[in-house]
This record gives structure tokens, sequence and C-alpha cells, in this order.
């Protein structure tokens, strides 16, 4: 064949394929660059100009669920989403979060599209106007301890997967800063199309997207939202689709909520050949070298600006590759055409932040009450670690049973309640009550499930909570009820610090949203006269559940206990030794240091540098240009706390003789070589003279 015959039929083929790319409006991710459009011309082409930039290892930066909440939100773990409403067929398996949507809220019955709650504000109970936060069981951020500092945290990045993605359908974000807390509303949020603009029509993303926002800044409609981003941020909801149908599915990869200070920015230059005046850069991140699920970073980039800021924050540990597309601005806006690709490069790694996670000290490692003064603890063995009173006291249990150390039982609704009153009691010895200057921290390990085709939102809203009672005389006479809290489903560990009970203020007192006790506008039937107040406290209730007559016989009416502990301060005598026990989630041998620190203010956590007993030689090891010293890292005793640690135990013996006696908090500071991170324990240690 002539090679000019050969060379028109190529022309006529390339044409087609660009007239069904435009005709279909789809993005031709994969095509390769296009020749010539006249004589002369020279074909486009585009390639990064500086690829050694990203075959670098940079720090994680600082990022709020990380550092704050001490867990990622990397779908690695049950609530790493923490609250959501409107979907169905809800997992969390491999590092990804998915649902379908339900197209319904069920807790009220009506229609709703799919929203999901990185950070989760808590609820609140409408009264005379105002509001009243529950007890604290879980890390909600209407604690200020884990609300979002908007000033520090302002790059919201997440990559998520919506299919099918419709035109008319753009995603959301909502945030809420009120306290007593309030759910997100339209007075903080913003909108933002979920798609390509083109000349005449929408080119919505199908299938992963890496989504980056700078929150300081108009993100979309209402760009007035610009500038709320601020002060104490308590909840956070992101909309994957505000029109969803019913049947979306949903999945996502990981959410971060950074600093964009705490981390490079990396400048990603590019050579441009055959560019057009209006054309468009998209840059594409992948996980692996061969582009598997890449997703868009950053579109619709002008090619004329020649390069991208990366801020690396945004991105999670691991490590990623880039790659940059030229898009047609000629045609629909550059949403539609793609004239040239690079090749993938990389990999830029992200550094895994180390997260110290304290067994000792902590909320449970502290004395028990029930092993220490009883010497039997409440650990569920039989019935003689409870107190279920006998007729004629209504009887709000029934299925109670005791099988290798769990305890377990249905509520019960007596009419005319609407709702059932299921308690047990502790046993407490009459002779050696409970000091409550002593033991303040009231823990349960408790389990409930899901019925089938119910969500958690729906659960919570018939009865999934429960609450702590003390007396000694009587309720009305000198006891106290704290606030309702919220369960999530299977086996978790509760813990309240009973020492935070004070008389409860008026609700219109914002002091009154940290206090555990039920406010007296609730509930005037408790004396609510404290805790510690007390000094001594005869008689210890939990109700377990308080589940409505719509949960009756689905199995959500049903609890099961495996321990109840009520425990004391760590304590220790100046010049004995304290086990220090906590995690690491990296290897404790790939750490180039690990010290630990007391201090009196968490604000101060490097205050005194601990001094460990010395009790064997040191020995080094070698690791890369790292010597690590393993008695100063590791001892030879392993967490045996009831509050299990995340990632490999590591002990340290602290050495207290040249301590002065206070009250301290032990806080760790881990230097993996490329990151640094510094946490502190729950709760203190009493360093006694």
């Amino acid at each position: 064949m002539h090679p000019s015959r050969q060379l028109s039929r190529l022309a006529l083929f390339v044409g087609l394929l660009l007239a069904i790319a435009s005709l279909t409006g789809q993005r031709n991710a994969w095509s390769l660059a296009t020749p010539s459009y006249a004589q002369g011309t020279p074909a486009a082409a585009i390639s990064f100009t500086n690829p050694g930039a990203l075959t670098v290892t940079v720090d994680a930066g600082d990022d709020f669920a990380t550092t704050v909440l001490g867990d990622a939100w990397d779908m690695n773990t049950d609530h790493d989403i923490s609250y959501e409403i409107g979907f169905n067929n809800i997992s969390t398996s491999n590092g990804l979060w998915s649902g379908t949507y339900s197209g319904v809220d069920q807790a009220s019955g009506t229609p709703a599209t799919g929203y999901v709650f990185p950070l989760f504000q808590g609820f609140s109970s409408p009264l005379a106007g105002q509001f009243s936060q529950e007890l604290a069981f879980n890390k909600f951020g209407g604690q200020d301890r884990f609300a979002i500092n908007a000033a520090k945290y302002t790059r919201l990045s997440y990559r998520m997967s919506v299919s099918p993605r419709t035109i008319n359908s753009p995603l959301a974000v909502y945030w809420t800063t009120a306290k007593p807390v309030t759910w997100p509303n339209t007075t903080n949020y913003f909108a933002n199309t979920d798609a390509c603009q083109g000349s005449n029509t929408f080119f919505p993303w199908n299938g992963w997207h890496l989504y980056n926002f700078d929150l300081t800044q108009a993100n979309g409609a209402p760009a007035a939202r610009a500038g709320a981003w601020q002060g104490l941020v308590r909840g956070l909801r992101i909309d994957p689709s505000t029109a969803g149908a019913t049947g979306t599915q949903v999945k996502i990869d990981w959410i971060r909520l950074s600093d964009p200070t705490s981390a490079p920015t990396i400048a990603i230059p590019w050579n441009t050949t055959g560019v057009g005046t209006s054309d468009r850069v998209d840059l594409y991140v992948a996980d692996n070298a061969a582009g598997t699920d890449a997703a868009p970073i950053a579109y619709g980039l002008a090619a004329s600006a020649g390069k991208y800021d990366l801020p690396t924050s945004i991105l999670p540990p691991g490590q990623h590759y880039f790659q940059l597309r030229l898009q047609d601005g000629s045609q629909q806006n550059g949403c539609s055409i793609t004239k040239s690709v690079s090749a993938w490069i990389g990999p830029l790694t992200i550094a895994t932040k180390p997260i110290i996670t304290f067994a000792k000290p902590s909320k449970t490692s502290g004395a028990d009450y029930a092993t220490t003064e009883l010497g039997q603890p409440w650990e569920m063995t039989s019935s003689a670690d409870i107190v279920t009173p006998g007729l004629p006291y209504p009887q709000y249990l029934t299925n109670v049973s005791f099988s290798d150390g769990i305890f377990s039982a249905k509520g019960v609704i007596i009419p005319p309640q609407t709702e059932t009153d299921a308690q047990f009691w502790l046993r407490v010895d009459p002779n050696r009550p409970i000091n409550s200057t002593r033991y303040h921290y009231f823990t349960v390990r408790l389990k409930v499930d899901l019925p089938a085709g119910k969500d958690l939102n729906w659960a919570i809203a018939h009865g999934w909570g429960g609450r702590v009672i003390w007396w000694n005389t009587g309720i009305q006479t000198d006891g106290s009820e704290t606030k309702y809290g919220t369960y999530y489903e299977g086996w978790r560990t509760y813990t309240i610090d009973l020492a935070q009970a004070t008389p409860p203020l008026p609700l219109s007192n914002l002091a009154q949203a940290d206090n555990i006790l039920t406010p007296r506008e609730q509930n005037p039937f408790p004396a609510q006269l404290g805790w510690t107040q007390l000094g001594t406290v005869k008689n210890l209730r939990f109700d377990p559940l308080e589940t409505m007559a719509a949960a009756t016989n689905t199995g959500a009416d049903v609890f099961s206990v495996d321990w109840v502990k009520l425990t004391a301060t760590d304590e220790v005598q100046r010049g004995q030794p304290f086990t220090i026990e906590t995690g690491v989630n990296v290897q404790p041998t790939t750490l180039k240091t690990l010290n630990f620190y007391y201090t009196t203010d968490i604000n101060q956590p490097t205050q005194h540098l601990a001094v460990q007993t010395a009790k064997r030689a040191t020995t080094v090891q070698q690791l890369g240009a790292y010597k690590v010293y393993l008695p100063l890292v590791v001892g030879a005793t392993p967490s045996t706390s009831t509050t299990p640690v995340v990632g490999n135990p590591v002990a340290f013996t602290w050495d207290t003789a040249t301590v002065a006696p206070g009250t301290y908090y032990i806080c760790g500071a881990a230097d993996t070589g490329v990151s640094v991170a510094t946490y502190c324990s729950d709760a203190p240690v009493v360093v006694l003279p």
C-alpha cells in the first residue's frame, strides 16, 4: 500500500475515534497522543519536568484523626465512619467502607439521600429551646478535646467512588460549631458539582475520585460560606451525592483532615508540545505503577500554568504514583478528549505516622473496687457479681443467662411504660461501700447486635443506649442519674468518669453540656448530688438498654456484658517502679527513638523526661542509619491491661525515685527518622510521697 494512502486511512480512523468520544461525552482517559491537526504542527504531548521530586519519602504531616482521635480514618476498623444516615448493606473490609443508598432515614421513616460523618458531633435533646448533650460514651466532637481546631486543620481530602453518578447530583460538605451541639445545616456548608462542566453538558465523574478541598476557600455554591470554617468544629458531614437514587453505591477508601503546613508541598511542573490556548491538564494518582484504580486529584488546570503545587498532607501513608493528562480545551472545555498522557512516575512515599496508645496509665488500669475491696471482680462468671431485685420489684429482664463469663439478658417493657427500664445492680458490700473519692472510672464491656435490615440510626432511635445510677438511701434522697449514652454494634468498651458528675446547672448554662448528670429540666426525680460529693456509695446500678416497642423481639433488645470495672487513678509510691504499658502501630525496632515523659499539663507533653529503671545492660541493634537502644524502648513484659492496645505492645519501667509527688500524665514521643509524633495518656498517675 502506498504510504500516503496508509496515512490517510490512519487519519480517518483517528478522526472517527475522536468523533465517537465527543458523542459519548466521556473522557478518553487512556488515549494516545493525537497526530498533528495540520502539516507542520507538532503532535500534542505532556510529561513531567522533574519526576525525581515525586520519588522521595516525606512525612505524613498532621492529620486530625491520627493526632487527635488516635485512629486514622483509613477504613481499617469499624466506625472509622462514626455515623451514617440513609445507607444499607454497610461493611468495612480490606480498608474500604462501602454502603448503598437506602433512600430512607430509618430513624424517622422519611426519604433521605445517604451521608456520612467522619466526626460525629453527638446527639442533642431539644427542651424549651435549649439542648442537652448526651453521655460521652464515644469520641464525639461535642467533647471539646475531640473537636476540630479549624485554624489548624484546613485541608479536607478523601478518596471515594460513587456509582452511578448522575449529572445533577453534586457532593456537599457540612459542619457544625454549635455547643451544645446541633446537627450540621446550611449555616456551614458548601456544595460542588462532581463533574466536568462542558460547553453544553456535564461529564459526571464515575469511579474513584480523590477529592481535595481547602476549607478556608469557597469550594462551590454557596460561595458566601467561604470563611465559615473557624473556631471549634464539632461535627463534619460528607454527602457523596445529594440527589443520588436509591441503590447508589458508595465506597470510601480514606479520609484526611490535615494541616497543610505540617508536610511538604511539592511543585509538579510539566513539559508540553502541541498545546492549544484553552487546553487543560488533569493530574491523576494511583497506588501502583500500573495506574490501577487511578483517581483524579486535580483537574481542569490551565495547561499554560505550567505546574501544580501538591500539598502532600492530603495523601495518606503509602506509595503513590502520578500521571498527567492533557485535555483538549477546544472540545467541551477539556472534558471529553484526551490529547496526551504522560508515563506514570513515582513512588512518592508518605511515611506512616507513629501512633502510641496507652493501656497503663488508663481509665481501667488502676485499682478496681470489686477486685480490691470485695476480692471478687465483676467478671460476670455467675449471678453473684450482680443483684437483680426480686418481686415485687418490676422485672425488666428476661432470658437471663451466665455462660463463659458473659452475662446476657433481654429488656422487657412493662406497661404503661413505652420503653424498657432494663437494669442490674453491681454487688456492693454494705460494710465496705464504694469510696467515691477514690474509685470513679466506670467501664463496661458490652455487646449489642443490629437486627437484619436495620441500621445504627434506627437502633439508637429505638433505645440503644444506657446510663449509670447510684444512691445510698434512695434515688430521690441522695441518688444521681447520668445522661443517656449511645452504643455502636458489636463488642465495645464504654468508659465514663463519674467524678465529672456535678449538680446540674440550668440548660441555659453552656457548662451543663460537659456535666454527665441529667439536667433537672429533663428528669426532676433523682437528687443529683454528684459522685465524689457523697464520699461513699452503697448502691451502683447500670441501665444497659432503653429499647422501645419497635425493637421488641428484633434482637436489638438483647445485650451481653463481659465485665464491669470501677477503678481508681493509677498510683505509685515515690521510689517504686511504675510500668508504663503502651502499644505502637509500627515495629518498635524500626523507631529511631521512643522517649517517655511525665507532665502536669498535656499541652506541655515533654515537661519532664521519664527515666527507666536500670535492670540489665543496654544492647544496641543497628537498623540502617539508626541505632535503637532496646531496653530504653521495649521491656520484656507485654501489656496485660484490660484496655487493649493498638499495635505492638511496649512496656517501659519508670524510675520514680527523683520524681516530685504529684499527679502526672504520661506522654510518649516516637521518631521513625521521617515522622515524629507525641501522644499522652487519657488518665494520669499519682506519685505518692
